[in-house]
């Protein structure tokens, strides 16, 4: 009896210690879930800083120097970018039209041509110069066999109205005068021939273009159609990508098109010139083409592109500067810069929605930042990376960057791969 009390008391014991622990584990949790929302709150640490001793604070330390925008809130259509390359607008093989030796090829792969002014190849003139003084000899002949019939026609055409000659006679005379008259003629014919194949014996570009092959070399025989070149056109390019059939249906010619460059992580002004309306029906996609101009050469056949295309209604958005969206693996920050002297800043988590030419369109991810980033609020551009929340900030050296002074309206610039070393999120380039 004795013995069943005293397990009865150790079970009761054992019992409360477990329900004690519980509840203290409970309560740690609880009060580390509310330590971390207001550390996370930026005006609780703007409220809260430290007022004096121990390590340095945010605001105890030099006021970090940076270059501010504004955040406006403005109507912002969604983009989506997509991958493509760089095609050329024309290609061909140029041929021979005559035949004959190669004299010289005047150009190689990679040299620039002017439609109809440069020389690609000259061919041999020796043998349709002797055939062009044959035939010309031979119109010469024709010429005095003609005048002769054409005298004894007229005598005969005399005679026969003085009755001396019969009809006969003078219809056979009427016919060799006839057919010398049709001999010229084709004489004629076979030497304006041989004219027109002496104007192609110096072989041109029908476009202004680039040599991308050669196929033929000096000494070589050549026939009508023998291939001499390769070119591709030049001054106009094209950008051409797989367009979604969701995305298709709201493009047209004509509508401007921005396409990035990615070797030269440049972006150029282009216009939709083609969309095919043959599409491939695994991937529900159809080829577009965006017409840029070629910068002179800069942009070369191959080189991969990104094109920024609408996708979607016009949206009433938050907008900032590429440059004031701090991006890291763990997710996506904007600065915002506080009123005072020295001015302050908190950082607010956003989530990027879309790409608005040089801006993006963000949406804070808590009450206290959509409190803090609204229409007008400045953010910070330049400098981010080393800010702590509540620290103090001062204007950038001019010396260093084209900055100005807090307050003042700057204009966007690109963002500086050695101050933006992330990349951009999903859904839009940086």
């Amino acid at each position: 009896m004795l013995k069943d009390r005293q397990q009865s008391r150790v079970m009761a014991a054992a019992i409360a210690l477990t329900f004690l622990i519980g509840g203290a584990g409970i309560g740690a949790w609880g009060v580390h879930v509310w330590w971390q929302e207001r550390v996370g709150d930026p005006n609780w640490q703007v409220d809260h800083k430290p007022a004096g001793g121990g390590d340095e604070t945010p605001s105890d330390q030099p006021a970090a120097p940076v270059r501010v925008g504004t955040a406006r809130r403005e109507s912002v259509r969604p983009e989506k970018p997509l991958v493509g390359r760089l095609q050329e607008v024309h290609r061909t093989t140029i041929g021979s039209e005559v035949e004959g030796k190669v004299l010289a090829i005047d150009v190689e792969e990679g040299s620039p041509v002017d439609a109809g002014k440069t020389v690609l190849a000259s061919i041999d003139k020796t043998w349709l110069r002797l055939a062009r003084l044959k035939q010309e000899a031979r119109i010469e002949v024709i010429d005095v066999q003609l005048r002769k019939e054409k005298a004894d026609r007229d005598r005969l055409k005399d005679l026969r109205q003085r009755k001396v000659a019969t009809e006969r006679e003078y219809s056979d005379q009427l016919a060799a005068y006839e057919q010398k008259v049709a001999e010229l003629k084709e004489a004629q014919v076979v030497l304006e021939n041989l004219s027109e194949q002496w104007k192609r014996l110096d072989i041109t570009s029908p476009f202004s273009g680039w040599v991308i092959r050669r196929h033929v070399e000096a000494g070589q025989w050549l026939k009508p159609g023998s291939p001499v070149v390769d070119i591709v056109s030049r001054g106009r390019i094209y950008a051409e990508m797989n367009v979604p059939e969701s995305l298709v249906t709201g493009l047209e010619r004509g509508m401007p098109i921005n396409v990035t460059v990615n070797a030269l992580g440049r972006t150029f002004p282009g216009k939709i010139a083609a969309i095919t309306p043959y599409g491939a029906t695994a991937s529900r996609t159809y080829p577009v083409r965006v017409e840029l101009s070629d910068q002179n050469g800069l942009l070369m056949v191959g080189m991969s592109t990104t094109a920024v295309f609408p996708a979607g209604r016009s949206q009433e958005r938050i907008t900032v500067s590429r440059d004031a969206v701090l991006i890291k693996p763990d997710g996506a920050t904007v600065w915002v810069a506080h009123k005072g002297d020295p001015m302050t800043v908190s950082p607010v988590p956003v989530a990027v929605v879309t790409r608005a030419g040089d801006r993006y369109a963000v949406e804070p991810l808590n009450g206290a930042g959509r409190n803090l980033l609204k229409h007008g609020a400045k953010v910070v551009l330049e400098g981010a990376e080393r800010l702590r929340p509540g620290q103090a900030i001062r204007k950038m050296d001019p010396n260093l960057a084209d900055a100005k002074w807090l307050g003042e309206s700057t204009a966007t610039r690109p963002a500086d791969p050695a101050t933006h070393p992330t990349t951009a999120p999903t859904g839009a380039s940086r």
